[in-house]
């Protein structure tokens, strides 16, 4: 059987949890002079017990701070607590640093108020913590800029290479047909620089704008024309190389896409599955598109190269990994980034020996729906 605790009993437990309090835990009339100062305050503050008792409390508070004591005071007076606030106090030597400050009215036996306890947390570490923490969240950005800044670049490089060495071989063409005076074939090749040159204008624009995490613009477009265009611009990139592309389109099915940034897409994965065919027997790149569900449509690119080993294919789309000697792994990476700006995803799937299948979807466009 417990025994109910006597009054004098819970004194002396409140006295010891006072005295023992990791907190500074001040007693102070309605006056705001102080009359209790446990030890947590002395160390806190510097001041001792016989110091302070008999002093305002403002003693501990720097000028600017001298006002905070009237509202307590005042609230206190209508037997309000005060909830915990940060604010700042001041060490008997006069260094001014951070506390949070909670004030509750003190009752008598008879109930009425005769003070308020102050009970005060020394905040000097957990701003120091979030100081750093502010300084590593800075540093984090910049590093993160650098990187963004490295991928952006690489990203350029990779993108702008490709219209660049088609207008190369245009213009050597245009060489070549000086010399047997076949006028109209120069004008078609100068043609064709033309539109490399605009291509290569349009890339740059639009990673501009991605890197920029401008918003896309999204129009409804006839996904059979810019799967054909995507194809047309990858021969033109590829002269001289022998392979073979089949599309299987849906007549009149349009998408939700920016045109550019999704020929973009193709146009890589094209020229990926044309990289990895060299040397190979069997050189062909087939693209479907089929249903994904009530709002999507499934883009599938399958070539006939090597396939994709388990461990290139976990960390495929991952920037700066290639499989190509001579690649920066850059390519899918943004393409990756341009298909989930879409709404959609990229992802890779190995068929072996027969080759890899890449797959993303797109949003149909509520103008046409694809059929099942």
């Amino acid at each position: 059987m417990q025994v109910p605790p006597t009054h004098s009993t819970e004194q002396a437990w409140l006295a010891a949890i006072v005295a023992h309090s990791e907190d500074a835990i001040i007693a102070k009339n309605l006056e705001g002079v102080v009359t209790g100062w446990n030890a947590a305050a002395e160390r806190l503050f510097g001041h001792s017990s016989a110091e302070m008792l008999g002093r305002p409390l403002t003693v501990i508070f720097p000028a600017n701070r001298l006002h905070e004591e009237t509202v307590i005071l005042e609230r206190i007076a209508r037997g309000e607590r005060v909830e915990p606030y940060d604010t700042e106090r001041q060490h008997k030597n006069g260094r001014i640093f951070p506390v949070s400050v909670t004030v509750s009215p003190i009752r008598g036996a008879d109930g009425n108020l005769v003070g308020a306890s102050n009970i005060t947390r020394d905040l000097t570490e957990r701003e120091a913590h979030e100081r750093r923490v502010r300084e590593l969240q800075s540093e984090l950005v910049h590093v993160q800029r650098l990187s963004e800044l490295g991928q952006f670049v690489s990203a350029l490089v990779h993108e702008v290479n490709q219209p660049l060495t088609a207008i190369t071989n245009y213009l050597n063409a245009c060489r070549r047909l000086a010399a047997t005076g076949n006028l109209p074939a120069i004008v078609t090749a100068l043609e064709r620089v033309g539109d490399q040159t605009q291509r290569m204008r349009d890339v740059v624009q639009r990673i501009r704008d991605f890197v920029k995490k401008r918003d896309i613009e999204l129009r409804a477009e006839n996904l059979a024309e810019v799967v054909s265009e995507a194809v047309e611009l990858t021969r033109d990139s590829a002269r001289g190389e022998d392979f073979n592309v089949t599309t299987d389109v849906q007549p009149g099915l349009r998408v939700e896409v920016d045109r550019v940034q999704v020929q973009q897409v193709l146009f890589n994965i094209l020229r990926n599955g044309i990289e990895a065919m060299q040397g190979r027997p069997k050189r062909e790149i087939s693209i479907a598109v089929q249903p994904s569900d009530s709002e999507m449509v499934q883009v599938s690119v399958a070539d006939s190269g090597p396939g994709l080993s388990d461990e290139v294919q976990q960390r495929l789309f991952q920037p700066f990994v290639t499989t190509k000697p001579n690649g920066m792994g850059v390519g899918l990476s943004v393409c990756r980034t341009i298909i989930e700006a879409h709404g959609g995803r990229l992802w890779a799937e190995s068929a072996g020996q027969e080759g890899a299948v890449f797959r993303f979807t797109l949003k149909a466009s509520g103008q046409t729906r694809p059929s099942a």
